[in-house]
Parts: structure tokens; C-alpha cells; sequence
């Protein structure tokens, strides 16, 4: 873990954690969607909705829109709960 850490860009370093604690999140799906939406981060860089449920690396949105997580590595991603 330590011999990783050199190899974090700067601007990742204050999310590096020095313990490995998982955390675990119960979201349930109430309903699934019938037809997704997927979002695409590079077509839609900027989306506003509220979360119904987490399934997997899949965060659901009310509209039916699908947030693929593993899918957009790479991204930097700001979320704002409220």
C-alpha cells in the first residue's frame, strides 16, 4: 500500500486513506427502472437529479437515468447532496 502511494497524482493525495476500511452502503431499489437512460459524462458533463437506488456499481436516478460508477474511472466526479 505504501509502495502505491508515490505512484497517486498530487491532487488525488488528500483522498488517499491510510487504513483500509471498507464502507458499506444500503441504498435499496424500490423500483426499477423500465427503460434506462444511461449517462454519459463526456455528452452530459454536467446532471442534476435525485438518487433512488444504488444496485452494484449502478446509481438510479428518478427519471430512470443510470450512472454507470466503474464505467466513468477516470472522471473526476463532484457530488452535492442536499
Amino acid at each position: 500500500r505504501e509502495k502505491l502511494k508515490q505512484y497517486i497524482p498530487e491532487e488525488a493525495l488528500p483522498y488517499y486513506l491510510e487504513t483500509n476500511k471498507e464502507t458499506e452502503l444500503e441504498f435499496p431499489v424500490l423500483q426499477y427502472p423500465t427503460k434506462v437512460k444511461s449517462l454519459n459524462l463526456t455528452k452530459t458533463p454536467t446532471f442534476e437529479g435525485k438518487l433512488k437506488g444504488i444496485k452494484g456499481q449502478y446509481l438510479i436516478f428518478e427519471d430512470n437515468t443510470v450512472f454507470n460508477v466503474r464505467g466513468s474511472e477516470g472522471y473526476y466526479v463532484g457530488l452535492t447532496i442536499s
